[in-house]
């Protein structure tokens, strides 16, 4: 579409061209970043927690979220369509800071700007032409899915991340006759962790130093000291987990758990960090383009609803990371689920979601199987619209 066509355009080659371009870099940055502190499970969550608890990272986010926020509310003013429609597009550039990319308080969404393409209208045949632009990348973005599962199936979680999960579970123990020896059990007395005492000193009750048994060869000796404050350690290696315990009368329990100190994160947990906040990146850029030319939002929503569970279900355990949803903790009685398998399923559906995803890429490459599953979707419209009809003239 001609430039000249727009006299908007004109404005936009000078300050406002500069500033499209600044608050267009702005919001991919902040896309960028969140991408690389999202949880994504498995191998890459060493280095996103670590980021987490660093004070760069967040306090750069937050730092982008004020500029995206300052620009959004000056534009609000400025904008020159009804307060209410501009208000909606401040809202949303302020929620969702990355949507600052393609859409600005200033001005309707009925143009979006990009890199190389500059204008470009809004509407369906604008979403399918970008579709046909973003399909290879995409297909090659989501392929890289395959590795990052390799490697979880390969390596496996931590021992001392699957054994500090399990004894949040620990509610009874019990103590041999010579006192060497510590079974910690759960609600159904199974047997979470065989421990020893590390010397021959039995001292009183379970305080003191005991090395935890049964563990994988190979792997570094875990160890756990019930301190006389009420206080434990559970180390293994550079990992470490502490918080308070309590016990009596054959009762034990662990509560406040935290990681005090994490091992440094190993190449391979650096390249899978890196791919997974790459194809988080990817879906999430990819969807806010895609709507912010779509005309019919919420439909396209619906119809890509498979990219919104895979941009939106890191963000649970992001909110889970940074403590907001504290309830989600068990209590001790009665408890709904713990942390570290709640981590644990929600990769495990965004992987399934993003392999879903590329089966149905990888489908639509293939025209004979993709007009296959179209006839199927039709045929399944086609059932809904009679039962909507039939229901209708009831």
């Amino acid at each position: 579409m001609a430039q000249a066509d727009h006299p908007e355009v004109s404005v936009d080659r000078g300050i406002g061209g500069l500033r499209t371009r600044m608050m267009f870099s702005t919001a991919v940055l902040f896309l960028a970043v969140f991408a690389a502190i999202l949880p994504h499970g498995g191998l890459a969550e060493a280095v996103s927690m670590r980021l987490i608890a660093g004070p760069f990272a967040l306090a750069l986010l937050t730092g982008l979220w004020l500029v995206i926020i300052t620009e959004g509310v000056i534009g609000y003013f400025r904008a020159p369509d009804r307060p209410r429609a501009a208000l909606l597009r401040l809202a949303l550039v302020v929620l969702v800071p990355p949507m600052r990319m393609v859409i600005s308080p200033l001005r309707p969404n009925t143009r979006v700007w990009l890199p190389r393409f500059g204008w470009i209208d809004t509407g369906k045949s604008s979403v399918e032409a970008m579709e046909r632009r973003t399909a290879m990348p995409m297909l090659a973005m989501t392929a890289l899915i395959i590795p990052v599962i390799a490697a979880d199936l390969l390596t496996g979680p931590r021992a001392h991340d699957v054994l500090a999960a399990e004894m949040d579970s620990v509610t009874r123990f019990d103590l041999s006759d010579n006192g060497m020896r510590l079974f910690m059990m759960d609600e159904s007395q199974r047997v979470v962790a065989n421990v020893a005492r590390t010397d021959r000193n039995t001292g009183p009750g379970i305080a003191g130093e005991w090395a935890v048994l049964g563990r994988p060869a190979g792997d570094e000796v875990s160890t756990l000291v019930f301190g006389q404050d009420d206080g434990f350690t559970f180390q293994t290696g550079c990992s470490v987990t502490t918080g308070v315990f309590a016990y009596g009368y054959g009762a034990l329990g662990f509560n406040d758990m935290a990681r005090s100190q994490t091992c440094p994160p190993t190449l391979l947990e650096k390249m899978m960090w890196f791919l997974t906040a790459l194809i988080w990146f990817s879906f999430a850029f990819e969807f806010i383009l895609l709507v912010s030319l779509a005309e019919k939002k919420l439909e396209f929503c619906k119809r890509n609803w498979i990219n919104l569970v895979i941009i939106l279900l890191p963000l649970l355990a992001f909110l889970r990371s940074l403590q907001l949803f504290r309830f989600l903790r068990m209590a001790k009685a009665g408890k709904l689920m713990r942390a570290y398998r709640l981590r644990g399923l929600l990769t495990r559906m965004i992987k399934i979601a993003v392999v879903f995803n590329l089966i149905d890429r990888l489908m639509s490459r293939n025209p004979e199987k993709y007009d296959a599953h179209l006839r199927e979707q039709i045929f399944e419209k086609e059932a809904e619209l009679l039962e909507l009809k039939s229901k209708l003239n009831l």
